[in-house]
C-alpha cells in the first residue's frame, strides 16, 4: 500500500517538474495566453491527483486500508500462502516466536509432524523447551483409523497408517513429558495451533494439485481476544471432549 502512495507522490513531482519547465519556456517566448491555459490545466491535474474521489491510485490505497482495518478488527494479524517458499518461512518464523512466548499450547492437526517430530525439527526444539519449563501442551491428532482419514489416505494413494504419523515416537513423547497430552479425534475440519496469545489456522480440504493432498492453501493468523480466536478455541475444546486416548486408538 505504501507503494501506491509513493506512485502518487512521484506523479505530483513529475507534474510539478513539467509545469515549471513548460511555463518557463512559454514565458521566455512571451506566450502569455498559453501560460494561462497551461496553468489552468496544471491546476486541474493537481486537483485530480490529490482528490481521493478522482485519483484511482488514492482510491485503491484507501480501499486497501479499509480492508486491512476490517481484518484487524476481526483479529486477523497476517496471512500466509503455503505454496510460496518465502511466505511459508515467514509463517514458521512467527509460529516459532509464539511458541517461545507461550504459557499454554494447543494443536489440532493431521499428524503433528511439524511440531512433534524430532528428525523434522521444525518446531520441536522450542516445544521441548516450553514443556521442560512446565508449559502444558494439548495435542489432538486425526484418528488414523477413522473414516475421514481413510478417505484422505485413499486420495493420497496410501493404505494403512499415514507414513507421516510416527505412532511409536508419539507414544514415547506422551509418556516422557508430563505436560504433554496427545489424544486422537475423528473430527476433520481444520488444523489449528494456538497459544494464550497467538493462533494459526489452516483450512482442511480434499483438493489435490499433485499426487497428494498438500497443505498449499492460505493460512490465517489471529491474535487473541477476538471472535475468530474464541470460535476456534471452542472448536478445539469440543473436539477434545469427543477425543480418544492414544491407548484407546492403538489397542483398537
Amino acid at each position: 500500500m505504501n507503494k501506491l502512495y509513493k506512485v502518487n507522490r512521484v506523479l505530483e513531482i513529475v507534474l510539478f517538474g513539467l509545469s515549471v519547465v513548460v511555463i518557463n519556456f512559454l514565458l521566455s517566448k512571451s506566450y502569455y495566453i498559453w501560460v494561462l491555459v497551461t496553468s489552468i490545466v496544471i491546476i486541474i491535474l493537481e486537483i485530480l491527483i490529490k482528490n481521493k474521489d478522482y485519483n484511482p491510485v488514492i482510491k485503491l490505497a484507501i480501499a486497501r486500508e479499509r480492508k486491512i482495518k476490517e481484518m484487524e478488527s476481526y483479529g486477523v494479524t497476517n496471512h500466509y500462502f503455503m505454496d510460496d517458499f518465502g511466505s511459508k518461512n515467514k509463517r514458521n518464523s512467527e509460529t516459532g516466536k509464539a511458541i517461545e512466548d507461550a504459557n499454554e499450547m494447543f494443536l489440532l492437526a493431521e499428524t503433528g509432524k511439524s511440531y512433534l517430530d524430532i528428525p523434522t525439527d521444525r518446531h520441536w526444539k522450542s516445544i521441548k523447551e516450553r514443556l521442560n519449563k512446565g508449559v502444558p501442551f494439548k495435542v489432538l491428532l486425526i484418528n488414523p483409523f477413522c473414516e475421514n482419514k481413510k478417505i484422505r489416505n485413499h486420495l493420497n494413494n496410501t493404505d494403512g497408517i499415514d507414513r507421516k504419523l510416527d505412532i511409536d515416537g508419539l507414544l514415547a513423547l506422551n509418556n516422557n513429558y508430563e505436560h504433554l497430552e496427545i489424544r486422537f479425534t475423528d473430527q476433520v475440519y481444520c488444523s489449528v495451533f494456538f497459544t494464550d496469545k497467538y493462533m494459526i489456522y489452516d483450512p482442511y480440504h480434499l483438493g489435490k494439485t499433485s499426487d497428494r493432498i498438500e497443505n498449499n492453501f492460505i493460512a490465517i493468523e489471529f491474535g487473541r481476544d477476538n471472535q475468530n480466536y474464541n470460535i476456534l478455541k471452542s472448536h478445539f475444546n469440543n473436539c477434545w471432549k469427543l477425543s480418544k486416548s492414544m491407548k484407546e486408538v492403538i489397542e483398537k
